[in-house]
């Protein structure tokens, strides 16, 4: 018998998910081929299991429908009918294209749309920043997920940081807030059990009974958009009853008054008509937070997903505040991470290729750059990479009215064939992570990892970083910085001069690829580390912001519209997974008995949910998840299983307070039964499955994970 020649390879999660998974790659070396994708123990937060989709993972990397060779489009846009061409074919013809709208309209003409399909730091902004700023380009805000959220910390703390979670066991108090670990936070589990274990109390603040909601109770549900009434009326409760270190305070805070003033009007009576909740359990809240210690909150980034994001942001953080909460070990809030990874992202992106700084376009109004020919000048070309607008962006019937243009060169970089890459006029074949060189942060997390290729690409396809050097050799570019290779730019990435960054190097790395930053897990943040607001103090005084209405009409659209992530996809990069397509068949509306009833609909049958944006058809589903008078559909599934269509026809582009955030989760919706003969998609007669409410009692990593801990 002749044994297989087996290696393995350190890699990293590329998507866009909280823990950044160490991976451990085992590679049959004769096949050149990955056979098993497990949990790497280098990573020591991520090293017992993988999540449900990770485990899956084989099935996404070699899956029959991966795009291997270029493609040009030879039909109607939006019909994905192409042609195979090669690299050479297709460079050329994009490269002219390209100098025509550049020659004709400028270059700010072209806009790139990216986010976080690949969050490899050269995957995500590194030679494709570099290229748009030698074209002149617009600059696109990529502010779709976390831009308000980043406003208020910005604005509060100076900064991006929080505790370690690392430290979650040693706290005794944890507010989950707006955040659905079970779903989206998996190995955050195994840390809040620990902490229960030794004593801590756990409350959940959501609008929804979610996986994580059933778990850790006391759970107050507000409703919809008022979590900022909560915070604020909390804060109100601590400051009346003395339950705050007043010396303390005026010391490090700015802004006390401000606050206290905008604080004021939330009575205890206030707050509970406002939200739903109970003056009782909001007072009984706020004991908790005067006396529990440590004491943290964990916030999520489903609370500022509405028109009032960052200050719902800036009233969660001014309750860390007053409490104290961030004097102790375990304590503080941990919304993010990010600002602990300090690297060197001027020199990676090199904004000093632009000759002169050009517009900046905010990626969540893309349907109305597309459609509104008024912009000066307009978009004539657009260039998708690590993204699938079609699905995911909100304003949905216009970005579709946008992509269909036949004078708008549609060029996608992808994996697969999406729902935006079926609009393209070009599609490039892309390498996975796994294929591919690249550093990966966290924005939960504190560690830095290398991610060696395992393989080289499937087919004909290339990294981020290598598209984008061919398409500037193509359009005869010769500036030396749009060549440079991925070691390279990964000695760019890491060359900083920051105590927190120290000795991590591309040699270091090379040898050992996960590394903590330089912070101590036990390292008080704004306690043992500096307040790096431009005063040295917490800022209270609310934020500016812009005015922002709900202009939906709610006796026309009276039920509010929430699209939470799910444990079986991250946005739309697992929608043609068939393993886990087989859990959720079909897409599901969870609704309220009450609500069933109200609208004469009945569980398991489709309906249609509309508002004045647009319309898809969903299977409703009775389910306890959401409260009477707001439904809910997990996001985002590509626009096959609905006749074209998905819920990103109803989510509007208007932008968050600050920050310019989207408000997926400010939507309102009316519901209407489907007649027999338009009863959903080909899948309608099958049996609709009721795990959205179902708490399945098995052991904790297999809940998790769905599987062992190889998959």
């Amino acid at each position: 018998m002749i044994e297989t020649s087996l290696s393995s390879v350190h890699g990293a999660c590329p998507h866009d998910c909280y823990d950044t998974c160490g991976l451990k790659l085992e590679v049959d070396l004769d096949a050149g081929r990955i056979i098993r994708i497990g949990p790497d123990s280098l990573q020591p937060l991520t090293r017992n299991f993988l999540c449900l989709k990770v485990n899956r993972y084989l099935e996404r990397l070699y899956h029959p429908d991966r795009v291997l060779h270029p493609l040009k489009r030879v039909g109607k846009k939006g019909a994905g009918d192409f042609v195979r061409v090669s690299w050479d074919e297709a460079l050329t013809e994009i490269a002219a294209r390209l100098h025509d709208v550049r020659t004709r309209f400028g270059g700010e003409a072209i806009l790139p749309y990216s986010f976080a399909g690949n969050m490899g730091i050269l995957a995500g902004e590194s030679l494709d920043a570099r290229f748009f700023h030698a074209i002149g380009a617009s600059r696109l805000d990529r502010t779709i997920c976390t831009a308000a959220s980043g406003a208020a910390l910005d604005w509060v703390y100076g900064t991006r940081l929080g505790p370690d979670p690392e430290v979650i066991p040693q706290s005794r108090c944890i507010i989950l807030w707006g955040t659905n670990p079970v779903a989206t936070n998996v190995h955050e589990i195994p840390l809040l059990e620990e902490a229960r274990a030794a004593g801590a109390q756990i409350w959940t603040i959501d609008p929804l009974a979610t996986e994580t909601a059933r778990r850790y109770t006391p759970h107050l549900r507000p409703r919809p958009g008022t979590d900022l009434s909560l915070a604020l009326g909390l804060g109100r409760e601590l400051l009346q009853r003395g339950w705050v270190d007043r010396q303390s305070l005026q010391k490090d805070v700015r802004g006390l008054d401000a606050y206290e003033k905008a604080a004021e009007p939330w009575t205890l009576a206030r707050t509970a008509a406002a939200t739903g909740i109970p003056q009782l359990q909001i007072a009984a809240l706020a004991e908790q937070l005067a006396t529990a210690r440590p004491l943290l909150f964990r916030t999520g980034y489903g609370v500022q997903r509405q028109h009032h994001a960052a200050r719902t942001v800036w009233a969660i953080s001014a309750l860390s505040v007053l409490t104290g909460s961030f004097q102790d070990v375990g304590g503080g809030h941990l919304l993010t991470n990010s600002g602990a990874f300090v690297l060197n992202q001027e020199a990676l992106s090199r904004p000093d290729l632009m000759e002169r700084p050009t517009r900046r376009l905010n990626m969540v109004e893309l349907g109305r750059l597309l459609t509104d020919m008024d912009e000066e000048p307009p978009v004539k070309a657009l260039v998708v990479y690590n993204s699938n607008p079609a699905a995911t962006a909100p304003d949905q019937a216009a970005v579709l009215r946008g992509l269909a243009r036949p004078d708008l060169l549609v060029v996608v970089h992808e994996q697969m064939l999406t729902d935006t890459a079926r609009y393209a006029d070009y599609v490039l074949p892309a390498a996975m992570a796994m294929e591919t060189l690249d550093l990966h942060t966290s924005y939960w997390h504190r560690y830095i990892q290398l991610a060696r290729p395992a393989t080289s690409p499937a087919g004909e396809a290339v990294s981020n970083p290598e598209f984008f050097r061919r398409l500037a050799r193509a359009m005869g570019l010769t500036h030396p910085a749009l060549y440079e290779d991925d070691e390279a730019l990964i000695r760019t990435a890491l060359d900083v001069h920051h105590p927190w960054m120290a000795g991590i190097t591309w040699d270091t790395l090379a040898t050992s690829p996960v590394a903590k930053v330089r912070l101590p897990a036990g390292a008080r943040v704004f306690v043992d580390t500096a307040i790096p607001t431009d005063d040295g103090r917490f800022h209270l005084d609310p934020l500016p912001v812009r005015d922002v209405r709900d202009d939906q009409d709610e006796t026309r659209y009276p039920l509010h519209f929430i699209s939470p992530s799910v444990r079986e996809s991250i946005k739309s990069s697992f929608a043609n997974i068939k393993s886990l397509q087989a859990r959720r068949p079909v897409p599901e509306l969870l609704v309220a008995r009450a609500d069933l009833e109200r609208f004469g609909i009945e569980s398991g049958h489709w309906v249609r949910l509309y508002n004045q944006r647009g319309a898809t058809r969903l299977l409703a589903v009775e389910s306890e998840v959401p409260v009477p008078g707001t439904v809910v559909s997990y996001a985002v599934r590509w626009n096959e299983a609905a006749g074209g269509t998905n819920i990103n026809q109803l989510t509007g582009g208007d932008l968050s307070d600050a920050g310019g955030g989207a408000t997926f989760y400010s939507a309102r919706v009316a519901i209407a039964a489907l007649p027999a003969n338009e009863d959903g998609p080909a899948e309608a007669g099958s049996e609709p499955r009721m795990t959205n409410t179902e708490v399945r009692p098995v052991g904790l990593l297999r809940d998790l994970g769905g599987a062992s801990k190889k998959s």
